[in-house]
């Protein structure tokens, strides 16, 4: 085994656990994100609640598609690794690349300034 592979091992239970909660944090960061931004613009400028959902479950399950394929390519690519190396990208990489997109969403919804005021 490599020092990659030996460390990957060692450490699969805790990012496993990781890759599980950091989509529910994602989420909760994008409910805050959302409401700061209904507080911050003004009501004709708002993004609909509709909207920033499909947002964040179409590049959510797009970024989760492809951590999930990198995360198997990862895991997968040595001659020594096991049968159940697919695992990595189903609760790794696929989680964390999703959770990543989820939160970039409400980041970047929150970055949205209010239109400037006329004197």
């Amino acid at each position: 085994m490599s020092t990659l592979e030996t460390v990957l091992v060692k450490l699969f239970p805790l990012l496993v656990l990781l890759g599980l909660i950091s989509p529910l944090a994602a989420l909760l960061s994008a409910f805050v994100f959302y409401f700061r931004h209904l507080d911050r613009v003004e009501p004709e400028r708002h993004v609909s609640g509709i909207a920033f959902s499909l947002a964040v479950i179409v590049c959510g399950a797009i970024a989760g598609y492809f951590g999930l394929i990198f995360g198997i390519s990862l895991a997968c690519n040595s001659a020594t690794s096991g049968n159940l190396c697919g695992l990595w990208g189903f609760f790794v990489a696929g989680p964390f690349a999703m959770a990543l997109a989820i939160f970039l969403v409400g980041w970047s919804l929150s970055l949205v300034r209010p239109a400037a005021r006329e004197e």
